[in-house]
């Protein structure tokens, strides 16, 4: 589920990097800064989460 995360972002990315207009001009770059921040923060989350679910209960 990370890696798919991750496919999220780095796709965002590189429609950001490859759209030639700014917003309103139909390249998607609406959707790319979307995609960016939502798989950035879903990696950040399901990372956090892993973490606290392998912790030792005392």
């Amino acid at each position: 589920m990370a890696r798919l995360m991750w496919v999220f972002a780095v796709s965002g990315l590189i429609t950001m990097r490859s759209a030639d207009g700014g917003l309103g001009t139909g390249n998607g770059l609406g959707g790319a800064y979307v995609a960016l921040l939502l798989g950035l923060t879903a990696t950040a989350l399901g990372g956090l989460a892993r973490t606290r679910s392998r912790r030792p209960t005392d």
